[in-house]
């Protein structure tokens, strides 16, 4: 017996994200930094004016409670952007 189900093909998305084509076109504004380990970004209150895109590297997001309690929101890794919730 022959089964008539379609098989499941994973497909490229159309107009799916490329970083490498991005990262070439985007102009004035880019900037690639390095952070080094348990360095912050930027904290809790500060003016929300990047948005940031993983290339390597892991970046943890979190929030300080008034009783200075830390709660991480988010483990973030290459391809993830962060900061355009901010």
């Amino acid at each position: 017996m022959r089964s008539t189900a379609p098989i499941a093909r994973k497909k490229k998305r159309k107009g799916s994200f490329d970083a490498k084509t991005f990262l070439t076109r985007i102009g004035e504004g880019r900037t690639i930094s390095k952070y080094r380990e348990n360095q912050i970004i930027f904290a809790q209150g500060d003016p929300a004016d990047a948005v940031f895109y993983i290339l390597d590297g892991k970046v943890k997001v979190t929030v300080v409670s008034k009783g200075g309690k830390e709660a991480v929101l988010a483990l973030l890794g290459p391809g993830d952007f962060f900061g355009e919730d901010a």
